[in-house]
Order: C-alpha cells, then sequence, then structure tokens
C-alpha cells in the first residue's frame, strides 16, 4: 500500500469514527443453496467480517426447518459465521459483541426487499462508513446468483421444497436434483425426509377437511346468517396487541377455533398510529374501498374518498397494496387486471351502458364452468388480458398455480355417481333422470365388441370398488346422486388415439349437478375418492386398475424469451384486427365481427334492432324475432329473414380458427416440456399415432370422397400450422385451473383425433 493510500484511509477513519464494518446476511434459508453460499462468499470479500443471521422459527408451509437444521445444512457448504436472531434486519445477537460506535453495520439483501428498509435508520452502501449501528445501518445489493438445475430450469426456495419433496421421484432423479440444488449430497435424508413428511400434511389437511365449507362458514357472523364484511379500517398498532386480542377472540367467541398460523410471522415489522382524523380521512388504511361506495358525492360510512376514479382510485390502491405486501416480505404483482381503471382519468365519468348494448347479457359464456374441460378460446367470457396471461404461466411451466396440472387421457368418458347403488351417464340427459344401471348401459353398448366390453367391466368394478366405501364415504362423495364423478374408461382393446398398456378407470373431478345442470364441484374431489377405493385396497379390481388425475410436470420452456413474444406477437395482432384492448372478453371480438357484418349487409340500423340480429346470428340466442313487431321495414326485415336462413355456425369456426391455431400451437410447445403421461411407453404410443395418421391419409385420398378429401385437408394445414409429426406426444393433452374454471391444452391432439376418426366414424 502506498504513503498516501494510507494516509487517505486513516483520515476517513478518523474522520468517521468507524474502525469495523460488520456485514450481515439475512434470510429465512429454506434451505440454503449454493447460490446463498456463493453469494455469502462474495460478501466476505467486502468488509472485515461477514455473519449469517437468521432466525429459529418454524412456520409450515414455508419454515419447515429448525435453526439447528438449518445450521447444519448452511455449515455443510463450508459456511460456520451462523448465529441465531430473532429479527434477522435488526440481528441484535450479532452486533451487541461489537462497540456501537465505531462499528458499522451492513445488511445484504435482494433487489426487492431493499424498499423494506427504508426510512432514516436504513441507508444504501456507497463505500463509505459514516455512522455506527448505534445510529443506522446500510444496505447492499447482493449479486444475482440464479439457481438452475438441468431439467427443472430457474430454482426457488417453495419449488425447491416441492421439488425434493415429490415422492413420485425416484432416488436416482432426486439425488441428481439435490446435488445440483446444493453442490453435493451431505444431509441428503435429514432434507429429503423432512420436505416429503411436508408434502404429506399439506396433502393430507387438503384431503380430510373441507375447504370451500371452511371458507363458507368463516363468512358468517357467528349466531346469525349475516355475511361477514371487511370489518372496520382500523388496526391493531403492533403485532403484540392484535395477537393478544385474536387469542381472546379464539377463546371467548369462536369457541372450539384455533389459530394455525400468522401470516405476518412472529416479530414486529412496523408499528403504527391507530387513530382517525375528524374528518375520517386518517387512519392506517385510508377507506375500505378506493373506488366509489356508498352514497354518490357524500362522505359517508364508507366512502370517505368521494368516489375517486380510473387512475387516482388505482394508484391510491396499488401504493397502499404495495406498502402491504412489502412489510410482510411479499411482492405485489400486478396481473388481476385492476390496473385497466388507469386508463381512464378522474375526470372522465363512469361509463353506463347504453340502452341496447349487448354486453355480456345473453351471451354463451360456457367454457370452463364446473371442470367441463374446455379449451382457453371456447370460454367467450375470458378477456384477451386473460389469453396472454395463460400463454405466459404456461410457458413458464406454471400452470399449477391454482391447482395441480392434470393428464387429459383419451379413453370412452363416463359420469357416475351412487344413489342406493351405481348409476352412470353418458350425457346430460342421463344426468337429469338420475342416471342409468348396469343392465341399461349393457343394452346400450350391446354388440359392439371391446367397447361392450369396456363399459361392462367398468361398471363392474366401480360397483366393486366403491361398493366397498362407508356409507359416510359414498355421502361425503356422491351427496345421494347429487354429486357426479366425471371420468374415463381405458382398455387398451377399445383404445381411440392414444394406446395405454394397461387397463385404467381414471376420476377427473366431482360436480355439484341440480336439474341436470352443472352448478359447482367438489375440491379435490376425483383425487379423494381414489385414496378412499385405495385406503380400502379396492383399486385392483378384475379388469381394471382404478386411478386419481395423473398429475404432470410441467417445466419451464427452454426458449421462453423468444416464445413468449412469438405468441403474444400473434395474439396482439388478432386483437388489432377489431381494436381490442387486454379488457376486452373475446365475446366482444365476435360481436365487433357481426356488428360489421350487419353494417355491411343491413345498413345504418337502430342500435336495438342491430343487438338483437348479433345476438342470433353470433351467439345464436333467438329470443330477438324476426318479425315487423322488431323490424317496422319491409325491406330490413327481408333482407335478415333471407341471412337468417345461411348457416352461421361456419362463419363462428371461421373467426375462432387462428385462435384455435394459437393455442393448438402453444399446447405443443409445452407439452414438449411436460413429464408424467400414463402412457407407459411414450416413444410406442407416439410411433402408433404416427401410423394412424398416414393409414387415415391413404384411406381417405383413395376413397374419393372430396368432402372427406377437404376435412382431411383443412385438418393437415392445422397439424402442420402446429409442427407437424413432431409436435405429437403420448397424450391427449393436460388440464389446468385457471381463475376457479378447468381448462384444457391439447396441443396436436384435436386435428390428430379428427383425422383418425375419419375412417372409423
Amino acid at each position: 500500500m502506498s504513503l498516501g493510500k494510507w494516509l487517505a484511509e486513516q483520515i476517513i477513519t478518523e474522520e468517521s469514527k468507524i474502525k469495523v464494518i460488520i456485514a450481515i446476511y439475512p434470510g429465512r434459508f429454506q434451505p440454503m443453496g449454493k447460490h446463498h453460499a456463493k453469494t455469502y462468499r462474495w460478501l466476505t470479500g467486502q468488509f472485515d467480517k461477514a455473519y449469517v443471521a437468521t432466525s429459529g422459527k418454524v412456520s409450515l408451509p414455508k419454515s419447515p426447518f429448525s435453526f439447528a437444521e438449518k445450521k447444519k445444512i448452511i455449515n455443510s457448504h463450508g459456511i460456520s459465521n451462523v448465529v441465531q436472531v430473532k429479527n434477522p434486519y435488526q440481528a441484535t445477537e450479532i452486533l451487541k459483541k461489537y462497540d456501537p460506535e465505531t462499528t458499522a453495520a451492513v445488511f445484504m439483501v435482494g433487489k426487492k426487499d431493499a424498499s423494506r428498509l427504508g426510512g432514516k435508520f436504513f441507508r444504501p452502501w456507497k463505500g463509505k462508513a459514516e455512522v455506527g449501528y448505534k445510529d443506522g445501518a446500510y444496505t447492499i445489493i447482493a449479486p444475482h446468483v440464479s439457481l438452475s438445475v438441468s431439467g427443472y430450469g430457474e430454482m426457488s426456495g417453495t419449488t425447491i421444497r416441492k421439488a425434493l419433496g415429490d415422492k413420485s421421484l425416484d432416488k436416482k432423479e432426486k439425488t441428481k436434483l439435490f446435488k445440483g440444488v446444493f453442490g453435493h449430497t451431505k444431509n441428503y435424508n435429514m432434507i429429503v425426509k423432512k420436505l416429503e413428511a411436508l408434502n404429506e400434511i399439506i396433502e393430507g389437511f387438503c384431503h380430510y377437511f373441507d375447504i370451500p365449507k371452511l371458507l363458507s362458514e368463516s363468512n358468517i357472523v357467528h349466531g346469525s346468517n349475516a355475511m361477514v364484511d371487511d370489518g372496520p379500517r382500523g388496526y391493531w398498532g403492533n403485532q403484540k396487541s392484535w395477537k393478544k386480542f385474536g387469542k381472546y377472540i379464539n377463546t371467548h367467541i369462536n369457541k372450539g377455533m384455533e389459530v394455525l398460523n400468522y401470516l405476518t410471522g412472529t416479530e414486529e415489522f412496523f408499528d403504527h398510529k391507530t387513530e382517525f382524523k375528524s374528518d375520517m380521512t386518517g387512519g392506517p388504511t385510508g377507506a375500505v374501498s378506493y373506488w366509489p361506495v356508498g352514497v354518490p358525492g357524500a362522505i359517508t360510512g364508507t366512502n370517505y374518498l368521494k368516489d375517486k376514479k380510473g387512475r387516482d382510485a388505482f394508484k391510491r390502491w396499488a401504493s397502499w397494496s404495495k406498502y402491504i405486501a412489502t412489510r410482510v416480505g411479499y411482492e405485489f404483482v400486478n396481473y388481476l387486471g385492476a390496473e385497466i381503471a388507469s386508463i381512464t382519468n378522474k375526470k372522465e365519468p363512469v361509463k353506463v351502458p347504453k340502452p341496447g348494448t349487448l354486453m355480456n347479457e345473453g351471451l354463451l359464456l360456457e367454457g370452463g364452468a364446473y371442470g367441463h374441460m374446455s379449451h382457453p378460446f371456447d370460454d367467450k367470457g375470458l378477456t384477451f388480458g386473460d389469453f396472454k396471461r395463460i400463454i405466459d404461466i404456461s410457458l413458464q411451466g406454471r400452470l399449477d398455480l391454482e391447482s395441480a396440472a392434470t393428464e387429459k387421457t383419451d379413453g370412452q368418458n363416463l359420469f357416475i355417481t351412487w344413489n342406493n347403488g351405481l348409476r352412470a351417464a353418458r350425457n346430460s340427459g342421463d344426468i337429469k333422470k338420475g342416471g342409468v344401471d348396469s343392465k341399461s348401459i349393457a343394452k346400450k353398448f350391446a354388440g359392439r365388441g371391446n367397447i361392450e366390453k369396456a363399459f361392462n367391466y367398468a361398471m363392474s368394478d366401480l360397483t366393486k370398488a366403491i361398493g366397498g366405501l362407508s356409507d359416510k364415504q359414498k355421502k361425503k362423495v356422491f351427496d345421494d346422486g347429487n354429486n357426479w364423478v366425471n371420468m374415463e374408461i381405458m382398455w387398451p382393446a377399445s383404445a381411440n388415439v392414444i394406446s395405454y398398456d394397461a387397463p385404467h378407470l381414471q376420476f377427473h373431478n366431482v360436480l355439484q349437478y341440480k336439474n341436470g345442470s352443472a352448478i359447482g364441484a367438489v375440491g379435490g374431489g376425483a383425487r379423494m375418492l381414489a385414496g378412499m377405493i385405495k385406503q380400502v385396497d379396492a383399486n385392483v379390481q378384475k379388469n381394471f386398475s382404478i386411478i386419481g388425475p395423473q398429475f404432470l410436470k410441467v417445466n419451464p420452456h427452454q426458449d421462453y424469451s423468444a416464445k413468449k413474444p412469438y405468441f403474444l406477437g400473434k395474439l396482439s395482432k388478432l386483437m388489432s384486427k377489431y381494436n381490442m384492448s387486454d379488457s376486452n372478453t373475446f365475446a366482444e371480438y365476435h360481436q365487433a365481427y357481426w356488428e360489421q357484418f350487419v353494417d355491411k349487409k343491413i345498413g345504418k340500423i337502430e342500435n336495438r334492432i342491430k343487438m338483437g340480429l348479433v345476438k342470433r346470428w353470433a351467439f345464436f340466442d333467438k329470443s330477438f324475432r324476426l318479425n315487423k313487431k322488431n323490424i317496422s321495414d319491409e325491406k330490413i326485415l327481408t333482407k335478415a329473414v333471407e341471412i337468417d336462413k345461411q348457416k352461421h355456425q361456419a362463419q363462428v369456426k371461421k373467426n375462432m380458427l387462428p385462435f384455435e391455431k394459437l393455442f393448438f400451437e402453444l399446447g405443443a410447445e409445452v407439452l414438449k416440456n411436460v413429464e408424467g403421461f400414463l402412457a407407459a411407453n411414450p416413444d410406442k404410443a407416439v410411433q402408433n399415432i404416427r401410423k394412424q395418421i398416414k393409414s387415415a391419409i391413404s384411406v381417405v385420398r383413395s376413397g374419393g370422397d372430396i368432402k372427406k378429401i377437404n376435412r382431411l385437408s383443412q385438418q393437415l394445414n392445422k397439424l402442420n400450422s402446429i409442427g407437424g409429426m413432431k409436435a405429437i406426444v403420448p397424450s391427449e393433452g393436460l388440464v389446468f385451473i385457471y381463475k376457479g374454471k378447468t381448462y384444457k391444452l391439447t396441443g396436436a391432439f384435436a386435428p390428430i383425433n379428427q383425422i383418425t376418426g375419419m375412417i372409423y366414424f
């Protein structure tokens, strides 16, 4: 070191009075991976001494490891300076060993966490320590060290715990994954056993407790039928007082209830004043809602903000949401569509639909409801923002955000219930009349060879398996015939497109019905029924093995950064045709086409008539009659009647075709990265499908039927547009839940099914 540099450092040190700079790496470390260890080693090279600060809090499911277990894991990375603390962002237990006047403290945080440690006490590290830890501390942004594991992509604490706790992974694969996360295999048994047990606890809770019922009951005021609202806008000043009162409530009012955990943890994260101002605009929250509530234009018991609208309301809501989220260690993710409100301004009035405007009234918004497995483009109620979101999470391998993605198997579909015996249904008519018995099923499929065997054997095995359950179990699943199980019969001899090596009866979901129409779903019902049957050793019957939904592992797309703009670009191009925004529904897209159609074919007419015709032709709603009462102008009526004779279904299909191709192509890309298909020999299954396609092409072309040849050409174009033979996978597709509704991604299956069906039906 030069004399000048030494003198400069001495002067700086003398001025600041800081002799030692202690670096602290705070976090939960559940568990610490090799990427954390690399970050820590970087930190040790920047300051005099570095420590890992972590609490001993165990809180399932995010914090399963105790401090002793965490320390053992951290030590395995060659890190010895590990200290248990109550609050990692204060680290009193570490700093108390040092002089508060001459010791500076630097806390290393991630970029997204830096805002949590703002204010006067914490300040960004700029290479110079000016205050001791008594008067303040510094924050330094940790360098981003990603943890990418071959076959799994980018890993986080949540995905690590989920993957290592997955019992379906064989030991060889899990050991490989473990080494990729930690860089070694030390503590393998301790970590894996802990995480596998954690998954069992979560699954057990979901299996034995009726979650929707619990939530429903929690929304009712004790001793009355009144619904619980959001409560007062005031909060307790700190966690200690809040938890004390919560304990009193549970003991004296909500008797029999127990607090499982506190979402905010155990450490205090802020103290605040709880009083309201005289004008009722103070307090911690501002208002129950930031949008118009209560009496318009007046300050009432709920309307404290005088009808804030648009961007103004959104900014206030977003600001408070971010504040709360970051204080408890979460991140505010703007994906629910609320940002649409920011398009308007505070001067813009709330738009009221004009009389006669179609909007959503009378539209067929059927897709995805209550377990019906529709493609996303079948749901006219989805917005283009929803389409974008589905594209994004599909390519990220995050289709399990609401529920695990399951396989859409290709078998013979059947609905069953139990009401003093097994009842079956093949259509809504069967369900409406309470189903049919085994004799009726046998009669229905008599003389149809392997199909007859498949249904008869299935009814026999199901009768025996479900009959072995207790009355209480049957009641829970089937509710005396009100609940129906949607299932698949996979009999190899009667295979459709996908060949399965073994006969299975697979439960997909359980739906609640009333008067023949689905009104709801039993969450986890299919898995629960399969579990009950397995519990009584009735899952392997004479002809079939009985299974629940086949969970799939959807891996992130290897070329996510390129595929996302590719698919979003295609969607944006389609949206631009009718100036659609993210907030517009797919129904409005169809509506826009037919509005233009009416304008072109009939001319300028009053809006009431125009919307009535759009309803008839776009959405097949015949409530608008074509008569002189509705259309007094004879020329217009004549034109309308003539157009009405045309087959509009063909035009609807034409409008949907580009969306079909987009989502089929998306499905093909996603399914390439899926693991866990039911087909025992995937390669063999794919080869068999290719043979079926070639055979169908040959038969149809040699037959000379022009209509069939044209249909074949259309389906081959669809198949080629999504990747041709390379897009084939050994499955019909996958099923996922989005905003509580069930959807499917099928990739190449849809056109393949149409092609092969030409020679069978």
